[in-house]
């Protein structure tokens, strides 16, 4: 599994807070911490360059894990030339859904107006 990987959608966002990456889905409400390791890694997807050269078995390992929580996919796109990266620790992702319901029910949004405020997103 090497190559270059993207967002599975555009719904798949993430933010750095003050070197905290947390990355959210948008359209199931959970969201997943990054520790260092995991948020370089996730820096290299996004760059455009293939973190299981980078970072060999840790990378490919991450990936398989970004993978099976749908947050990327594989790109027909060629990665872009990467760099042997020396992590410090196994790159790890917790997993959080205690907000979900609050994080789909978005308050700023989501308003119907023969629904009311605020409207969950409709299940399908």
């Amino acid at each position: 599994m090497t190559g270059r990987f993207s967002r599975s959608s555009p719904d798949i966002v993430h933010e750095d807070f003050d070197g905290d990456l947390v990355i959210l889905n948008l359209q199931t409400g959970e969201y997943f911490g990054l520790n260092l390791a995991a948020a370089t890694l996730w820096n290299e997807i996004m760059a455009g360059r293939d973190p299981t050269l980078a970072a060999g078995d840790a990378g490919t390992r991450f990936v398989g894990r970004l993978q099976e929580l749908g947050l990327v996919i594989a790109s027909d796109d060629p990665p872009e030339t990467t760099a042997p990266l020396s992590l410090d620790a196994v790159p790890v992702v917790d997993v959080y859904s205690d907000l979900s319901d609050l994080i789909l029910a978005d308050p700023i949004h989501d308003v119907d107006e023969a629904a009311g405020w605020p409207k969950r997103p409709d299940e399908g």
